[in-house]
């Protein structure tokens, strides 16, 4: 048995070994807490890292500080894409329908520009009130998401930098995070179709967009769990506004999903995989599938 760790956004700049050793070590806490370190037993634990790969191929206006300007430069297609999930992650973070109505009136954009760029602009423009932070968050995660599922060029590139670690036939589980919990979605539904598919004891999908709608209709039906998953567990905590929708729908994904929506990972950082990875429900599964 091995593990294999998918990271999601805004990693650029790291490693495999980074991202091996920040997920490990607040894992190993938990463990130690409840007397338990299965890790031992694994044959090996991988870890994916394609942070760069991702920053380098994605749009560049991801990287604007002004999140207004960031929606201003976004192209027609992500506009298309994110404007329903932007406005309820939006909504869950504070802002009113009130407010973003209000910044229409005084919201311009160029001419030409798609049906749906100045009520993406107007509710960058009243996130950026209420939290900036966390709408820069919202806004890159969109992007990113919307970078791997609509553009073929970055989502081959991706893939074919995460496919090695799935390559493997011995049993694994993954442990995956945020975008990355739609990365290992794809490549778990690839070795399927592919008559391949791998055998998952265990799939951990942590603060995961896959619940958005962009998200769910970039993937061809049924969005079902994919073969030889002998368990989903869907953790997220409820203010973790990448996880807009905090549990994955039986009519989305089967009835076969555990939910575990009710994670408590503090005020500061709900979406931090550190604290994730801290719960004890979330540990005593990794051990109960070592086992």
């Amino acid at each position: 048995m091995r593990m294999i760790l998918v990271h999601g956004i805004s990693q650029e700049g790291k490693s495999e070994q980074q991202i091996h050793d920040e997920w490990l070590a607040p894992l190993r806490a938990t463990f130690t807490r409840l007397g338990n370190d299965p890790l031992g037993r694994l044959t090996r634990i991988d870890a994916a890292f394609y942070g760069d790969l991702l920053d380098e191929n994605s749009s560049p206006w991801l990287k604007s500080e002004v999140l207004a300007m960031g929606a201003e430069e976004a192209d027609d297609d992500f506009d298309e894409f994110a404007v329903q999930a932007f406005e309820d992650m939006a909504l869950v973070i504070g802002v009113t329908k009130e407010q973003i109505e209000a910044e229409t009136a005084e919201t311009a954009v160029p001419l030409g520009k798609g049906p749906h760029k100045k009520w993406l602009k107007a509710i960058a423009r009243a996130v950026e009130k209420v939290s900036p932070f966390k709408g820069t968050i919202a806004l890159r995660t969109l992007g990113q998401a919307h970078a791997y599922i609509r553009n073929q060029h970055v989502h081959s590139l991706v893939n074919g930098k995460v496919r090695p670690l799935f390559e493997n036939d011995e049993p694994a589980i993954v442990v995956s995070h945020s975008l990355g919990t739609i990365v290992s979605y794809a490549l778990l539904r690839e070795f399927a179709r592919n008559s391949r598919p791998r055998r998952i004891p265990l799939w951990l999908t942590l603060g995961s967009p896959l619940g958005i709608d962009a998200v769910r209709k970039g993937f061809t039906r049924p969005p079902v769990r994919p073969a030889n998953v002998a368990r989903w567990i869907n953790g997220a905590d409820p203010e973790d506004f990448v996880a807009l929708r905090p549990a994955l729908a039986a009519k989305d994904y089967g009835p076969d999903v555990e939910n575990i929506s009710d994670i408590e990972n503090g005020w500061e950082n709900p979406h931090n995989i550190a604290a994730y990875l801290g719960d004890d429900r979330i540990a005593k599964a990794i051990a109960d599938a070592v086992s």
